[in-house]
């Protein structure tokens, strides 16, 4: 059904765009801020959504995407911290997905704001959710984006991933499951397609790739 609804919103967008090019004095206006639209900028890093990694701040999102973000801090019984900004729905040129994006803090900074945390609730898995503080949350908001993560509310098969990102460079399955991961490393991007769930992109800084691709060569089968 959402696969219908994807093809019907493309097909008046695409009639809209004929019909503005026979309006006098009116340009069409292409599509803008679409997930496979990656661009290389000159500090080695990419955009894409109007997004430049590590440097875009979670206020300039907020603003872009004209939505409050749900911020929490992730801790884990292993130690790891994360401070992580979710937005449920985001719609770039009619394409509407969920959206949670990682800061870029450092682990000390973290920490402290754990240890100021206004409320904490235990999740499962061994994961704790930390409401933040008025000042942190004010932190976080002038701080810049670290990993977007991208999961579309439609579905995309592989064909579709294929024509619109081109050939991966590698595919990795996950052993013991059906989901493949493929990666583009010169664009930062790791796709994850399975086929009992919704696709999932994460774009990280082409620098940082490999930090992304060991675990899933530890822990996956390459194809």
């Amino acid at each position: 059904m959402e696969k219908h609804t994807f093809l019907s919103v493309l097909a008046v967008t695409l009639v809209a765009l004929a019909v503005a090019m026979f309006i006098p004095g009116k340009q069409a206006e292409k599509p803008s801020n679409l997930p496979w639209q990656i661009e290389l900028t000159p500090s080695g890093t990419t955009r894409v959504f109007g997004i430049e990694l590590g440097k875009t701040t979670l206020a300039e999102i907020e603003a872009l995407i004209r939505e409050p973000a749900e911020v929490s801090l992730f801790a884990r019984d292993n130690g790891q911290r994360v401070v992580e900004a979710y937005f449920d729905n985001v719609d770039f040129s009619g394409l509407r997905a969920r959206m949670v994006l990682v800061m870029e803090l450092g682990q000390q900074e973290i920490e402290a704001m754990f240890e100021r945390g206004a409320r904490i609730a235990t999740m499962g898995g061994g994961t704790r959710k930390v409401t933040l503080s008025d000042e942190d949350m004010l932190r976080v908001r002038n701080t810049p984006v670290a990993v977007i993560t991208y999961i579309p509310r439609i579905n995309l098969d592989a064909s579709m991933i294929a024509k619109r990102f081109g050939n991966p460079a590698q595919r990795i399955k996950e052993k013991g499951g059906e989901v493949e991961h493929w990666l583009y490393p010169e664009k930062g991007l790791d796709i994850a397609l399975d086929p009992k769930s919704k696709e999932v992109l994460q774009y990280v800084p082409p620098a940082r790739f490999e930090r992304l691709l060991q675990p899933l060569r530890e822990k996956g089968e390459v194809l």
